[in-house]
C-alpha cells in the first residue's frame, strides 16, 4: 500500500508537483502566478484543516 511507504509517498507527490508545475507552465502562467496559486492552495488546505469536521 503506498499510504504506508514514506518514500513511496515522496516519489508520488514529486511527480505529482512536476507534473502540475509543467502543466501551469505550458499553459502560459508566470512565475508569480504559480507562487500565488500555491499560497491559495496552502490557504485552502489551512481553512479545511481548521473547519470543525462536516457530518
Amino acid at each position: 500500500m503506498v499510504a504506508s511507504n514514506p518514500q513511496l509517498l515522496r516519489r508520488r507527490n514529486d511527480t505529482v508537483a512536476k507534473s502540475f508545475f509543467r502543466e501551469l507552465r505550458s499553459q502560459g502562467f508566470s512565475h508569480n502566478e504559480i507562487i500565488e496559486l500555491s499560497a491559495k492552495l496552502l490557504d485552502l488546505v489551512t481553512k479545511d484543516i481548521k473547519a470543525p469536521a462536516q457530518s
